[in-house]
């Protein structure tokens, strides 16, 4: 069957934010004893909309803009992870969410191509948790991730769906997040894999290949496979071949569901080709892309807490436009 695009164009939710510190560009110096300099810091939180956006209908013609997350997930999703969504915050679909999660319960492999805060982390994990058995002692899903930062994000909010719902007491066994991300902490995993494997497993390409390659993780249990950010991921020298080798040398295709994730895919079409004919997706994969048009959120609000630093006047005369070595400053202040 051929791969089929479904396109939207509409606002989307925020889900992630990226911060950057700012510093001034210019000083007055007139005040020779101290000068004020206002610092933009990071913002303190991103705002989510609960407006409900209205969408184009599902390719099937399955009409769906009015449903809810927990009417979209229910009959896939454990009742106790929906639970733990809704205490979150989680209750109305974005529109990746809206599109995407009846074509992923159907066991479609599936790109989600939106844009960053459009909720697609929210959208690959309710199908991880609509699949995985956490009475299985097994990995039964892998995400890998391009960084750390990435990493560290994508298992909080696993770990937050897989707690254990408020006031509920539940007596079953309850998935385990494990984070593979590159530092000190890979030995110790690699002792926890061997004596209890966790259910879902966020990693980074360097440390997943490294245990892969020496026979301490095997992929023949997982049902599925999300690469978050895969753009980054097959333009990046360091990390393509092991990528392709995850991809179609050390699992097949055939044997799970595969997710991609992006903000950007140049050549979508071209990269669809591909997965087809590198069977790194199976041949029905569909692309779902959301809000291609709109650079950001409309919705994104940004709060800023501005903070004057008073700097010695010993001082001004080694201020720099260069905004590192300005940082360096202030920090001996």
């Amino acid at each position: 069957m051929a791969a089929i695009a479904i396109s939207a164009a509409h606002p989307i939710l925020v889900t992630r934010v990226n911060h950057k510190l700012s510093s001034p560009n210019s000083i007055d110096f007139t005040n020779r004893a101290f000068l004020p300099v206002s610092i933009s810091l990071k913002p303190l939180r991103a705002v989510l909309s609960s407006s409900a956006v209205s969408t184009e209908e599902l390719a099937a013609g399955t009409g769906n803009n009015s449903l809810t997350l927990r009417e979209l997930c229910q009959g896939h999703v454990p009742e106790h992870v929906l639970r733990r969504m809704e205490e979150t915050g989680y209750v109305l679909p974005t529109d990746i969410q809206r599109e995407a999660l009846p074509v992923l319960f159907s066991s479609r492999d599936c790109i989600l191509h939106a844009q960053t805060g459009s909720g697609k982390t929210l959208t690959y994990l309710l199908l991880i948790f609509s699949l995985v058995n956490a009475q299985r002692s097994a990995v039964q899903a892998v995400i890998v991730v391009p960084t750390r930062e990435l990493g560290m994000q994508v298992t909080k909010v696993a770990r937050v769906l897989a707690a254990k719902p408020l006031d509920t007491d539940l007596e079953h066994k309850l998935c385990t997040v494990m984070a593979l991300l590159d530092g000190g902490m890979l030995r110790r995993h690699k002792s926890w894999l061997k004596a209890e494997p966790p259910t879902i497993v966020v990693a980074t390409m360097g440390s997943l290949c490294q245990l892969i390659e020496k026979h301490i993780f095997k992929l023949e249990s997982v049902q599925v496979l999300v690469i978050d950010e895969v753009d980054f991921l097959f333009n990046s020298s360091k990390q393509v071949s092991s990528l392709k080798k995850l991809l179609a040398s050390y699992s097949s295709c055939n044997n799970r569901q595969t997710v991609f994730a992006s903000a950007s895919i140049p050549q979508h079409r071209r990269f669809l080709h591909d997965c087809i004919q590198q069977k790194w997706t199976k041949s029905d994969v569909l692309h779902v892309h959301v809000n291609a048009i709109k650079p950001l959120p409309s919705c994104l609000h940004h709060r800023f807490v501005t903070q004057m630093v008073l700097i010695p006047f010993y001082l001004t005369d080694m201020w720099e436009k260069n905004e590192a070595s300005n940082i360096a400053i202030l920090n001996t202040v």
